[in-house]
C-alpha cells in the first residue's frame, strides 16, 4: 500500500495542477483534455506521465518545442513529497495516515491558488471541512467529533469576527471569507484544542512571508495584500503532523 501511494502521488499532483490552473478561471475540470499552453496540442498518453514525460521531453512540448512551465513538475514533486514524508515518519497501522496525506494534497492546491490569485475556492474548502468531520465519525484516533465540530465553528467565527472588526476600523477588507472557511476546515481536522497553535503558526508564517518580500525589495505598507491562506494551510498541516505522529495537541 505504501508503494501504491507513492506511485499514484505524482498523478495526484498532476490533477492538482489542473485544479490550480482551471478553478480560478472558472474552467471545467476533468472534462477537457490536457493541452500545451502555447500551441494547444492535445497531449497523448505518454505526454501525461508525471515527471517522466517532462524529463523525457527535456521540459519542452513535443509538438511546438515551447518550454513547459516548471509549475507542472513542481506540483507533481510537491504532492509526492507530501506522501513520502507522511509515509516515512508515520505508523503504517494508523488510520490517521491516509487522512494526513489527503489533507496535505488539498492544502497544497489551496495554498498555490491563494498565493497566485488571492482566492480560496469553496469547491475545495467546503469538502475539506466535511472530510474532517467525516473522519471524526469513522476514526477512533484523534480529536472527538464534538471537538472537531466545535473547532470548525470556532475557527470560522473567529476569523469572521476579526474580518468584521478590521473592516469597521480600517474601512477595507483585511481577511477574506475563504480564510475563515479554511480555518474552519482546519478545526474540523484538528479539533478545537489545536486552533491556538494553528493561528500562532500561521501568524508567524505571515510575518516571515512579509520579511521575505521586504528582502526582495517590496515596500511593505498597511494596504499591501499578503495571501494568508498558504500560511494557514502550512500551519494546519504541521499541526496535523504533530498530532498524528507525536500525539501533541
Amino acid at each position: 500500500m505504501r508503494f501504491l501511494l507513492l506511485a499514484i502521488a505524482p498523478f495526484i499532483g498532476s490533477f492538482l495542477g489542473v485544479l490550480i490552473r482551471r478553478l480560478p478561471r472558472g474552467e471545467a475540470v476533468g472534462i477537457d483534455r490536457s493541452r500545451c499552453e502555447v500551441c494547444h496540442h492535445t497531449l497523448g498518453p505518454t505526454e501525461l506521465i508525471p515527471l517522466l514525460s517532462y524529463a523525457a521531453q527535456l521540459g519542452r512540448c513535443r509538438a511546438c518545442k515551447a518550454r513547459i512551465d516548471p509549475f507542472h513538475p513542481a506540483i507533481e514533486l510537491a504532492a509526492t513529497a507530501i506522501a513520502a514524508l507522511v509515509l516515512m515518519i508515520s505508523d503504517p497501522n494508523s488510520s490517521f495516515l491516509y487522512g494526513t496525506i489527503v489533507l496535505g494534497w488539498v492544502l497544497l492546491a489551496l495554498s498555490w491558488i491563494d498565493f497566485e490569485t488571492f482566492l480560496l475556492p469553496d469547491v475545495l474548502t467546503l469538502p475539506l471541512l466535511i472530510g474532517g468531520l467525516v473522519e471524526g465519525t469513522i476514526s477512533a484516533d484523534g480529536p472527538s467529533l464534538f471537538s472537531r465540530v466545535a473547532g470548525a465553528l470556532a475557527g470560522w467565527a473567529l476569523l469572521v469576527t476579526v474580518a468584521i472588526v478590521y473592516k469597521a476600523v480600517r474601512g477595507r477588507v483585511g481577511i477574506g471569507g475563504g480564510d475563515a472557511k479554511l480555518l474552519a476546515a482546519g478545526g474540523a481536522w484538528l479539533g478545537l484544542q489545536a486552533l491556538p497553535c494553528v493561528l500562532l503558526g500561521a501568524s508567524l508564517c505571515g510575518f516571515i512571508l512579509a520579511l521575505v518580500m521586504m528582502v526582495r525589495g517590496r515596500h511593505l505598507n498597511a494596504r499591501m495584500m499578503l495571501p494568508f491562506g498558504p500560511c494557514l494551510a502550512l500551519s494546519v498541516w504541521i499541526a496535523r503532523l504533530m498530532q498524528h505522529i507525536w500525539g501533541w495537541l
